[in-house]
């Protein structure tokens, strides 16, 4: 039992050794500020710390809509007597595009009329009466009643008969028609018979980050792309409204971006678009690629190459974009950033670095 007792006591103790000899962990934010013990130099890549916008773009992609759209909706019950439109068709503002069986609403609004005109007569003569003395007050309010009452009937009667025709409510081509749409269908109100897409111009709504919506300003120049209309190409465009609150189911704050139509007919409603929005001109700060950054608990640093041998800064962050970081102090312009072996990076542990390029367009 002793034996055994001795055995295990001398196997814990070699594995006690072991560990205590045996390299560190790759290094966590949390141990770049202790100081290097490794004299053997790193060979390691670096950045000149420079200075530039954080955002030259804001880019997002979306669909490519009519700048104004709308459903031609049926508001009365009938067979349809006459089409006037077909698929592709453009179309101006008011035209008729459809005729409903307008008989009965015909007679409807006819006798409507005729029961308008006699009540408008009967209120001018109690009128006449009433300011000669020879009608009484009732008689007045009376007529008065009937004259309003008239004035409904025919009002809601002319409606139902204009509601027999229906008309294009904007300018623009016909992008849908239903089947609704035949001679000798029925037709019940609320039945969608054509889609108008005005084309005269487009526009594309594209959600951003929060991080982005604050680069953006309306009017600013847009760079759109319609891959399936104009391949490589890019049709210039304008920033037309930016929403004051973000999307509840994305959380993305919607943009919209306007554009004119000079593509006979090329883009069309429906297709994929992207677009470089370009973003607010600030001052140039010091920017980094996040990749470059270490951590502990809530304090960030950078390795630097100062002299050849490793050294931390301290630094306080600004604003992120993708995968690059703005540096409001901490780090000076021009210093040699590092930016690989990272993890086997302490202070004071000497280093060959090779520039790989600037801070600001490096990512």
């Amino acid at each position: 039992m002793n034996k055994s007792i001795g055995s295990i006591a001398v196997v814990a103790l070699v594995l006690a050794i072991a560990v205590s000899c045996s390299k560190p962990d790759a290094v966590a934010g949390a141990t770049a500020w202790e100081p290097g013990q490794v004299e053997e130099s790193l060979a390691v890549e670096s950045l000149t710390v420079a200075r530039s916008p954080l955002v030259d773009d804001v880019r997002a992609s979306g669909v490519v809509a009519g700048v104004r759209e709308a459903f031609v909706v049926a508001e009365t019950q009938g067979l349809v007597k006459s089409v006037g439109f077909s698929l592709g068709d453009k179309v101006a503002e008011g035209q008729e595009l459809l005729r409903v069986d307008d008989k009965i609403a015909s007679l409807n609004l006819e006798r409507a009329k005729e029961q308008y005109e006699a009540a408008r007569l009967e209120l001018e003569a109690t009128e006449a009466l009433s300011a000669a003395g020879r009608s009484s007050p009732a008689d007045l309010t009376r007529a008065r009643g009937n004259y309003s009452g008239a004035k409904a009937q025919y009002e809601t009667a002319l409606k139902a008969y204009n509601d027999t025709r229906l008309r294009a409510p904007v300018t623009g081509v016909i992008a849908s028609r239903e089947e609704v749409a035949t001679v000798g269908a029925s037709i019940a109100p609320g039945a969608r018979v054509a889609r108008i897409v005005d084309t005269s111009s487009f526009k594309i709504t594209v959600g951003v980050g929060e991080r982005e919506v604050g680069l953006i300003d309306v009017g600013a120049p847009v760079r759109v792309y319609v891959p399936a209309a104009l391949g490589d190409e890019y049709v210039e465009g304008t920033v037309e409204a930016i929403a004051a609150g973000s999307n509840p189911a994305t959380g993305s704050f919607p943009v919209v971006v306007a554009f004119r139509n000079g593509f006979s007919g090329r883009v069309k409603s429906g297709m994929s678009a992207s677009v470089s929005i370009e973003a607010r001109k600030v001052n140039p700060a010091v920017v980094v690629p996040s990749a470059a950054l270490v951590r502990r608990g809530s304090t960030y640093a950078v390795f630097v190459d100062d002299g050849g041998k490793a050294a931390v800064r301290e630094v306080s962050l600004g604003r992120r974009s993708g995968v690059r970081v703005e540096v409001l102090n901490g780090l000076a312009e021009g210093e040699r950033l590092l930016v690989s072996a990272l993890t086997k990076l302490r202070p004071g542990v000497p280093v060959v670095s090779t520039d790989v390029g600037d801070s600001a367009s490096w990512e």
